[in-house]
C-alpha cells in the first residue's frame, strides 16, 4: 500500500486549501440561511416625503396626517437650492408644495391647483405616491358632496383609504414549519460550485505529483503492476471524495432540526453530483499544470459552471440560450433537482423528473472517467515507449 500511504501524506499538504474552501462556503451558507428564514410579515413600502406648507389651515394639516401615515418624513425648508439637493441625493423622494389658499379651495369644493411639486422625472414612487394622494382627494370630495362637512369627510378618506388587505409570504413547500426548505435549498445548491472546486485543488495537486515524470517511471520500473498502482490511486481518491461529501452532509444533519425524505433525496443527489466532479478533477489531473494554473481552472470551471447552470443565479431568470448550454453540464441537472426538491426558482417536485436528473449525472460521472481512464492509457503508453 506504498501508493496509498504516498498519495495521504501529498494529501496533507493539500488540506490548507480544503479547509479554507470550508470555511469560505459556510459563512456563505449561514449569511444565506439568515436571509432566507420564514418571515410571514409584510410590511408596505414607505417613500420618503417632504411636505411645504404654504396654507398652514387646518386642512392642509389634516392632509400632511394622511400623507404620514403611509410614508416617511423629511424636513426640508422652502428652499429651492435644499429641495433640490434633497431630491439630487435621494434624501428625498418627492417633494410636495401645498399652495395658499388649500382650506378655503377645499371648503368650496374646488379642487383645482392644490400643489405643486418637485420630484426626479419618471420616479415611480412618485407615481405610486400620485395615485395615493388623488384616491384620497376622490374620496373627500365624494363624501363631501354626500353632505359630511369637510373635517369629516378628510378624515372619512384618510380612513377608506388607508385600508390595507393583509398580506402574508407563505411557503408552500415548508410543510414541517421549520423553515428548513428555504435554508437547505440554499445550502446545497452552493455545494454545487463549493465541492467542485475544493476536488479540484486538493485531488488534482496530488494526482499530479504521483503522475510526475520521475515518479511514473521508478513505479514502471518497480514490481508494482499498474492495475495494483491504479487500485491504490482509486482507494485514496475515493476516500478523499467520500470524506469531504460526508463532512458537509454531517454538517446539514447537524443543523437541521427536521430531516424528512427531501432532504435525504438531497444527499443523494449531492453524492451523485460529487462523482462528477471528482470525475472532472481527475481529467484535469492529467494535463502538467501549476498550482497557479490549477486555481485558475478552478476558478475557470467552477464559476462558469455555477453561472451557466443557475448556481448563483436562479435558472428561472437565465435566457434559453443560456440554459441550453448549461445543460452540457453536471451542474444544471444537479441545480434541477435541488430546485424540484425545495420548490426553488419555480421548480415542482416530480419523482421522474427527479430521478432523470439523478440518471442524466450519473452518465456524467461514466464519461468523465472514461475520459480520465483514456487520458491514463495514454499517457501510461507514452512513457513505456519512452523508456523502450
Amino acid at each position: 500500500m506504498q501508493v496509498f500511504k504516498t498519495f495521504m501524506k501529498i494529501l496533507k499538504t493539500r488540506l490548507t486549501s480544503a479547509i479554507l474552501y470550508l470555511v469560505i462556503f459556510m459563512v456563505i451558507a449561514v449569511i444565506m440561511a439568515d436571509t432566507a428564514k420564514d418571515n410571514n410579515d409584510y410590511e408596505d413600502y414607505k417613500m420618503s416625503i417632504s411636505v411645504i406648507d404654504r396654507d398652514n389651515s387646518a386642512e392642509s394639516k389634516r392632509l400632511q396626517d394622511f400623507i404620514f401615515s403611509g410614508s416617511k418624513k423629511v424636513e426640508l425648508a422652502d428652499d429651492t437650492d435644499e429641495v433640490t439637493d434633497a431630491v439630487y441625493y435621494g434624501r428625498s423622494g418627492y417633494v410636495l408644495y401645498i399652495n395658499k389658499g388649500f382650506g378655503d379651495k377645499i371648503n368650496a369644493g374646488d379642487f383645482d391647483g392644490l400643489f405643486e411639486n418637485f420630484k426626479m422625472p419618471s420616479s415611480y414612487g412618485g407615481q405610486l405616491f400620485e395615485s395615493r394622494l388623488d384616491s384620497y382627494l376622490s374620496s373627500v370630495k365624494a363624501y363631501m358632496t354626500a353632505g359630511e362637512s369637510t373635517e369629516n369627510a378628510m378624515e372619512l378618506a384618510q380612513t377608506a383609504v388607508s385600508q390595507q388587505v393583509k398580506a402574508e409570504l407563505k411557503n408552500f413547500n415548508n410543510k414541517g414549519g421549520t423553515g428548513m426548505p428555504a435554508i437547505f435549498g440554499y445550502y446545497f445548491q452552493y455545494l454545487a460550485y463549493v465541492m467542485l472546486s475544493m476536488l479540484i485543488v486538493t485531488l488534482c495537486p496530488v494526482i499530479l505529483t504521483l503522475n510526475r515524470k520521475g515518479v511514473r517511471e521508478r513505479t514502471m520500473c518497480s514490481s508494482l503492476t499498474s492495475a495494483n498502482y491504479s487500485r491504490q490511486t482509486a482507494l485514496g481518491a475515493s476516500i478523499l471524495v467520500f470524506s469531504i461529501w460526508l463532512l458537509f452532509m454531517i454538517v446539514a444533519i447537524i443543523w437541521g432540526k427536521t430531516l424528512n425524505v427531501k432532504f435525504w433525496l438531497a444527499c443523494l443527489n449531492s453524492f451523485v453530483y460529487i462523482i462528477a466532479a471528482a470525475g472532472i478533477a481527475m481529467i484535469i489531473a492529467q494535463f502538467d499544470l501549476s498550482d497557479n494554473g490549477i486555481t485558475a481552472i478552478s476558478n475557470i470551471i467552477g464559476l462558469g459552471m455555477s453561472f451557466l447552470c443557475g448556481v448563483f443565479v436562479p435558472q428561472e431568470l437565465l435566457t434559453g440560450g443560456v440554459l441550453a448550454v448549461g445543460r452540457l453540464f453536471p451542474a444544471y441537472w444537479y441545480t434541477k433537482a435541488n430546485n424540484m426538491l425545495f420548490g426553488m426558482s419555480g421548480g415542482v417536485f416530480s419523482t421522474k423528473e427527479y430521478l432523470i436528473c439523478i440518471g442524466i449525472e450519473a452518465l456524467f460521472a461514466v464519461a468523465f472517467f472514461a475520459v480520465a481512464a483514456l487520458l491514463v492509457k495514454q499517457k501510461r503508453e507514452g512513457d513505456v515507449n519512452s523508456l523502450a
